[in-house]
This record gives structure tokens, C-alpha cells and sequence, in this order.
């Protein structure tokens, strides 16, 4: 059975368009909002680092106590340093994957060093395995901070699959390469995975390239995977164990009749229901 949680943020920013996700999935989420965060933007590294961590602790706690009564924890979320809160809560509750599939059209590699934005969403990636730049910057420590509020440890390069980060930028590229994480296509996905290996899924829906169905994706990335593709995975990933599912979502103030949350929730669903 899954334990449905929703965080209607982005970047620690409130993005109250998200708890659209309550009208148009038919199954029961937790809302996850801290009444304190009400900020809709946020200019601040420092200060947006801060709420992130925040905001992702209490989805660690959430899933952890998911996690412990038999449940799957599955989460939306404006933003990929949601993957944090949910595996510092998985390991909270002893059931930490032991593969991670992180399906991206960006790497997500970026260090304070390397991007060229200075956006913290090109970063997670990075964060997830401990990768923090030194010296006095305080966003370094703000980086460090978000990651002991979270309870977040550094998880092992070599059991993460990421596909496709078709989408890389020249520092984050040899970065990548530098590391001993495994970058494939899609279709090479299930050759990566073992059966009986405990799967965390984490899905930032721009790795789809599907304009007709998705309108809305944020940083949209041309010659990707299909929506049909990535739910032709999700039906064979139904036979392996799969512990638990994160989504970094859509653009929500400009999905339209909701079109874009109605099919990234058809697809979702695709994964977690039986």
C-alpha cells in the first residue's frame, strides 16, 4: 500500500498550483507545508537552502514512519532535493535501497563551483551523494546545514542509475564522468536493475519529451523518451521492489486544464498501483 505525500513548494518557494494534484488524483495525499513558509519567492541561496531543509525533514520523518508500518512512501514535490527528505527517511526506518534509478533530463550534478546559474535546482544530485564544495562561501555551509536538518548521509555513487541526462552542462558532464554513477539511455535501464534488489524511484517528469500530452514540463529538454516510453518502464518496474517513489513535478501555474498533472499522475500511477 502506498503513503501518499504532497509538498506544494518549489526551491522552498510556496506553489500552492501543486495541491491541484488533490482534484485531479483520485487517492489520498498528506500535504506537507510548514504554515511558517509562505514565501512564493525567495532571492536568498542561504535562506532558500534553509527551508529546503526544513521542509524535506518533515517529509523525512513523514516517510519514515511510513516506511515502518509496511507502507511505500511516494512523494511530489516542486523540486528534485525532495529525493533527501525521502532517503534519509528510508534509512530512518531501516529500509534503505540499495539501488537508486534517477530519471532526469539534467544530471543534477552541479556544484557551486561548476554551474553557471547558481541555481540550486541543477544540484541535488550532487547533494544526494555528498558532493559539497570547500572553502568559505557560506552557501557551502548553508549546503551542509540543509543536509544535517534533513538527516541526509551521502549514498554510494556506484549504486545509482541515472537516464537520461541528455541535458548536461561541460562542468557537470566531467563531473559525471568523474564519478562511478552508471548514465544510460532508457531502454538500458532494466539491464542495470536486479529483481529482488530494493528500488528507490526518483522521477523529475522533464525527462519526458512529450508536448502533446505534457505541456507543461519545466525545462523542457527536446529528444528525449515519450510518456508511453517512461510508462512502458514503469509497468516492468511493478516487478521488482520498488520502496519508494518521488516525483519532481510540472509546471503547475501553467498546466492548463490541468492536463499535465492528469497525465504525469496517469503515468505515476503506472508505477504504484496494482
Amino acid at each position: 500500500m502506498n503513503a501518499r505525500f504532497l509538498l506544494p513548494y518549489l526551491m522552498g518557494q510556496r506553489r500552492d498550483g501543486l495541491r491541484r494534484v488533490l482534484d485531479v488524483d483520485p487517492h489520498e495525499w498528506e500535504v506537507i507545508a510548514d504554515d511558517s513558509l509562505n514565501a512564493t519567492r525567495i532571492d536568498d541561496a542561504v535562506v532558500k537552502l534553509n527551508h529546503l531543509g526544513r521542509l524535506y525533514a518533515m517529509l523525512a520523518a513523514r516517510v519514515a514512519a511510513a516506511a515502518r508500518g509496511g507502507m511505500r512512501p511516494v512523494s511530489v514535490a516542486g523540486d528534485c532535493v525532495s529525493s533527501l527528505g525521502m532517503l534519509a527517511g528510508l534509512r530512518q526506518a531501516g529500509r534503505a535501497p540499495e539501488r537508486v534509478l534517477w530519471l532526469d533530463a539534467h544530471g543534477d550534478f552541479h556544484t557551486w563551483a561548476t554551474s553557471q546559474t547558481q541555481y540550486i535546482g541543477g544540484m541535488p544530485l550532487a547533494m544526494f551523494v555528498g558532493r559539497i564544495d570547500t572553502g568559505p562561501d557560506p552557501r557551502n555551509q548553508a549546503v551542509r546545514d540543509c543536509l544535517a536538518c534533513i538527516g541526509a548521509q551521502a549514498y554510494p555513487e556506484s549504486q545509482i542509475v541515472l537516464a537520461d541526462a541528455r541535458d548536461l552542462d561541460p562542468g557537470e558532464r566531467e563531473a559525471l564522468l568523474g564519478s562511478r554513477i552508471v548514465r544510460v539511455s532508457l531502454d538500458q535501464v532494466l539491464a542495470q536493475l536486479q529483481p529482488r534488489e530494493r528500488i528507490y524511484v526518483h522521477w523529475d517528469t522533464d525527462v519526458i519529451d512529450d508536448r502533446t500530452r505534457m505541456p507543461a514540463l519545466k525545462y523542457h529538454v527536446q529528444q528525449g523518451p515519450s510518456a508511453a516510453d517512461v510508462q512502458a518502464l514503469f509497468k516492468v518496474l511493478r516487478g521488482h521492489d520498488v520502496v519508494a517513489v518521488s516525483v519532481s513535478a510540472w509546471h503547475a501555474e501553467q498546466d492548463v486544464g490541468d492536463q499535465t498533472a492528469r497525465s504525469c499522475m496517469e503515468v505515476l500511477n503506472t508505477l504504484i498501483e496494482s
